[in-house]
């Protein structure tokens, strides 16, 4: 089983600009209010601009966090 993940980094105005970066999120099972990426930041759903693929300034403790695709066998 491979985790599913979501894109997002926070729209201008709701943090400081060195701070939008984009952040990787496990993809809940329902529409949560809040969302906590693998780095360990929580934000409204509201708050985040979502994107398709990766874009913009990553953040690199998301990079370092995210669970790595198993090998196929």
């Amino acid at each position: 089983m491979t985790a599913r993940i979501m894109l997002g980094r926070p729209w201008p105005g709701t943090v400081g600009e060195s701070q939008r970066v984009l952040h990787v999120f496990p993809e809940p099972e329902q529409y949560p209010w809040h969302i906590t990426a693998y780095c360990g930041v929580t934000y409204w759903s509201g708050d985040l601009e979502w994107f398709d693929r990766p874009a913009w300034m990553p953040c690199t403790a998301c990079l370092a966090a995210v669970p790595l695709p198993r090998a196929l066998s």
